[in-house]
């Protein structure tokens, strides 16, 4: 593998499977001795209602709602393998083969030290059980980026996650971690997209996504990194339709009208603060709304005052 540090789970089951078709244990082979050695298990090393079973790390599978696997850290641990530190994995029996709930850079940082034999907790239950074990993990050493558990919560069939991949998709957005084709930026605030459709529905981050997008601010999506989806802006839209409910469709006009385009956006958005935003974009459609037949030339003035974030 390369010197990145950080890999999706489906890379490093690739690797791992490359392996094990190198050594044939695939198909019949390891679905008949893996149910051998969890039956021996079963009998011989129950500790309490636990099943614990000694196993090469190479038999077991990572599925693709893990997390991204930090190699340099799976790595050291199998570099500087200590008995006394391993703490047990866990690994779910399911449909023949043994898959990684809990302890994936154990598992796979054994592989790499070509430790041959590590001690697993083995557990049984369907696999939506197994990832909502997965998402109940409260371990402080390395926690779960909102990537991680937005990709578990989809496998999982968590509405409000579900809603908020449909939602982006719909405009062409990508849901960080989560590409698609022809893609016209990425939405990033992933617990403040779940958070709004928590608190409003689909409707409301619906309306914001496809404003953003109906104001092209992400033309330059590549050179940007699709900064237009970040919290910021999130946010602010969020704010902005709290502060023109009544409103909405003539705040949607106006800003459709006068801060259209990416060149607007990068010129007078990306380099301010949230605040400033706000205060930039709501002075515009406030003096539209209060000067409805005069010809408008004054800029907007920029503040200070501080908008609560959603």
């Amino acid at each position: 593998m390369g010197k990145t540090r950080k890999v999706e789970p489906s890379v490093i089951e690739k690797e791992m499977q490359e392996s094990r078709n190198k050594a044939k244990f695939v198909d019949e082979v390891e679905r008949i001795s893996i149910e051998q050695m969890v039956e021996s298990s079963k009998a011989n090393n129950r500790i309490g209602d636990k099943i614990l079973m000694v196993i090469n790390p190479l038999y077991v599978h990572i599925p693709e709602w893990q997390r991204q696997c930090d190699v340099i850290a799976a790595t050291e641990i199998g570099t500087h393998y200590d008995k006394h530190k391993w703490e047990i994995p866990k690994l779910l029996y399911f449909d023949g083969k043994l898959w990684c709930v809990d302890g994936m850079h154990r598992i796979y940082g054994a592989y790499k030290g070509n430790i041959k034999s590590v001690i697993c907790e083995i557990i049984e239950c369907s696999m939506k059980d197994a990832i909502e074990l997965f998402l109940g993990q409260t371990d402080d050493r390395r926690k779960m980026s909102q990537v991680d558990y937005y990709k578990a919560a989809i496998a999982l069939g968590d509405e409000r996650y579900i809603g908020l991949k449909t939602i982006c998709n719909s405009h062409n957005v990508a849901v960080k971690g989560d590409p698609i084709e022809n893609q016209v930026g990425i939405f990033t605030p992933i617990k403040d997209g779940i958070r709004s459709i928590e608190k409003n529905g689909t409707e409301l981050l619906d309306r914001i996504i496809n404003l953003i997008t109906d104001l092209q601010w992400n033309g330059y999506a590549d050179t940007y990194n699709g900064k237009a989806y970040t919290a910021k802006y999130i946010r602010v839209m969020h704010s902005m339709y709290a502060y023109y409910e009544g409103r909405i469709e003539q705040m949607e006009s106006i800003l459709k009208e006068k801060c259209i385009g990416t060149e607007f956006f990068v010129d007078n958005l990306l380099n301010l603060e949230q605040c400033a935003v706000f205060d930039y974009l709501s002075e515009i459609v406030r003096y539209e709304m209060e000067s409805p037949f005069t010809e408008k030339k004054r800029k907007p003035v920029k503040k200070t005052s501080k908008v609560k974030a959603m």
